[in-house]
């Protein structure tokens, strides 16, 4: 039986139910029995006393995004459309939509973190805390690649919740999912809790079409998540936030103990990132790798590892010694198995952080330390077409969005309406054909331009790793 998996990654987390108002006082716990009673007392376990840790900083996010449409009145007939499209053109237009999130207040001043995927696209932000208060927020700014954006509401001296240690978990300890299901649509704004434990670490999630980020060193959990809290908390037992409810694997819908977040050090680090400089300045080492081939693989002794394929004149790798044809074995103490390991090494590296490289070079082992530096600005040709920016696959690109292809033509921007976003491209993308005919280069993207015809239009695209067409009608 063929297995339908769908990633939900918009709403996620529990159900929570309260008394009516008149038969629960504000700020009441729940409970009918007296706090100090023994009883109540032996109830109050790790879970509990998490959970009442985090809570206060636990946010209810709910969005107002602009999505656009393409209708046609053909309804889909190809042949109708191509032939009368000059007249009856296919129309384009955009429609408000509100969806929900969770966060979680990092700092006093205001700062929540939360999904990305969460405020994609927001035009208004509201932010909900458990004791009702309510604000208007703005983003900070986001890294799509990561899936975390960071907000700031206008206010001061907000409760926080506590970050804990992502790299110090233990597969099978304690794990607490706290968020707001449902958010606006239930009165009660408390957030709700469910606990399992940690499942797995360093999982990497093969992308798929409709993802728009590199989920790598996922932590999994079998804590019960549901629709309602993507960007909420998830917290260790000693009541910390060990990473950001992101999705799940489900084959109904709803919770089936598979669920995910991104590493709390992860998320920190891009957090004082945005901080500091408004954007996540992207990091370069200077250096391009490969996988081995089998016959790479048995010239180097049947080791695991990528081979060093060109490193960069004048960039940290050259300063710090690494040589063309060296065969990275690990990165900060980390074993390096391929390039997906090498990519998960070096996906939550930022500007300034050093990272020790271990390379096998003539049958000895080196170690070299390396700087992060800044991506060099790239002054490579652009060219635009169907509402999209183009420009050849460098290596200043490749690093930036973490690209496998070195042919193509790279997609650094896409224009909000145009045939090439309702065709669904995304920035990132590699463009390797256009209707059957191989694009290597700028030049031959714009070769095509000079040609007449009209009518539907498929793209073939490496988007991270995977291959997938897209088409539309293209009105040129």
């Amino acid at each position: 039986m063929l297995l339908l998996v769908l990633i939900s990654a918009a709403f996620i987390l529990g159900y929570t139910v309260r008394k009516p108002p008149s038969a629960q006082p504000a700020g009441h716990s729940g409970s009918v029995l007296s706090p100090n009673s023994p009883i109540e007392t032996s109830r109050v376990n790790a879970i509990v006393l998490a959970a009442r840790k985090v809570a206060p900083a636990v946010t209810s996010i709910s969005v107002i995004q602009t999505r656009y449409y393409r209708s046609s009145p053909f309804m889909g007939d190809d042949v109708f459309e191509r032939f009368f499209k000059d007249f009856f053109p296919p129309r384009v237009y955009k429609q408000e939509v509100q969806s929900l999130g969770s966060g979680f207040i990092i700092s006093p001043e205001g700062y929540v973190l939360t999904n990305e995927h969460v405020v994609r696209g927001a035009q208004e932000i509201k932010v909900t805390l458990p004791d009702r208060r309510e604000f208007d927020a703005r983003v900070v700014g986001k890294d799509e690649a990561l899936d975390v954006a960071l907000l700031k509401m206008d206010s001061n001296d907000l409760p926080v919740a506590p970050l804990g240690d992502s790299d110090n978990l233990i597969i099978g300890e304690w794990a607490i999912a706290i968020g707001n299901p449902f958010g606006y649509l239930l009165l009660d704004p408390q957030p709700s809790v469910t606990a399992g434990v940690i499942s797995a670490l360093y999982r990497q999630i093969k992308p798929t079409s409709r993802q728009g980020a590199n989920y790598r060193d996922m932590i999994q959990t079998d804590a019960a998540i549901n629709p309602g809290n993507s960007g909420g908390p998830l917290v260790n037992a000693e009541g910390e936030v060990i990473g950001i409810n992101t999705f799940i694997f489900t084959a109904g819908g709803g919770s089936e103990g598979i669920g995910f977040a991104i590493p709390i050090n992860a998320a920190r680090k891009v957090a004082r990132e945005l901080i500091d400089h408004g954007e996540v300045r992207g990091a370069w080492l200077g250096l391009d790798v490969q996988e081995l081939t089998p016959e790479l693989r048995e010239r180097m002794g049947e080791r695991d590892g990528v081979l060093i394929t060109e490193v960069e004149e004048g960039s940290s790798a050259e300063r710090s010694g690494l040589r063309r044809g060296d065969l990275v074995i690990q990165v900060n103490a980390r074993r390096i198995m391929g390039l997906d390991d090498w990519e998960a090494a070096n996906s939550s590296v930022l500007v300034g952080e050093k990272v020790r490289v271990t390379v096998l070079r003539d049958n000895e082992i080196f170690e070299f330390e390396l700087t992060a530096e800044a991506t060099p600005e790239t002054s490579a040709p652009r060219s635009e077409r169907f509402g999209l920016t183009v420009q050849n696959t460098t290596p200043y690109l490749r690093t930036k969005f973490k690209l496998r292809s070195t042919k193509g033509v790279v997609v650094v921007e896409v224009e909000a309406g145009s045939d090439g976003e309702t065709a669904g491209v995304e920035v990132g993308d590699v463009i390797l054909s256009l209707n059957n005919e191989e694009i290597q280069d700028i030049e031959d993207f714009e070769r095509t331009q000079d040609r007449p015809e009209k009518g539907k239009l498929s793209l073939l695209v490496d988007r991270r790793g995977t291959r997938l067409y897209l088409s539309f009608t293209s009105m040129w």
